[in-house]
């Protein structure tokens, strides 16, 4: 039997823009933060240590669809975040620090936020609702 939440993820994901996309990515490293902050309070490490490692999977997924060519300093910009980002993760979890996380947590939010802002702008020029279709993903974003 499929489990509800992830039906719906599926297709939010397969009706989701790029930039939708890369909104739904942020949505799930700032999940596995806080279930991470979470698993670090209750001193469940190997709880902790799963979400962190989904944390770091999705800041190189991140990285992975930068598209440099088009994307210039902006592009530049976010893979340094990105590279930061996954060492004070790994830092944070050798030291067990809720604030590196939290702190994580807040720059991940506001990045989201404007790439949510960017979503509602793109799809408001082409006519269609935030992260619907018709609209492909660009190029860089599909696969």
């Amino acid at each position: 039997m499929n489990h509800p939440a992830a039906s719906y993820r599926q297709v939010a994901a397969q009706s989701a823009s790029g930039v939708g996309l890369v909104v739904m990515l942020y949505d799930g490293a700032i999940a596995a933060l806080d279930r991470a902050t979470a698993a670090l309070e209750a001193g469940e490490i190997e709880r902790k240590c799963a979400q962190l490692n989904r944390a770091l999977a999705i800041l190189v997924q991140l990285e992975g669809v930068l598209d440099f060519e088009q994307g210039g300093d902006v592009a530049q910009r976010l893979k340094l975040f990105y590279v930061h980002a996954r060492a004070q993760i790994l830092r944070a979890n050798i030291r067990n620090s809720k604030e590196v996380f939290l702190t994580l947590i807040r720059q991940l939010q506001e990045l989201r936020e404007a790439w949510r802002k960017l979503d509602h702008l793109s799809s408001a020029q082409l006519g269609v609702p935030p992260s619907g279709q018709p609209s492909p993903a660009p190029s860089h974003m599909s696969s």
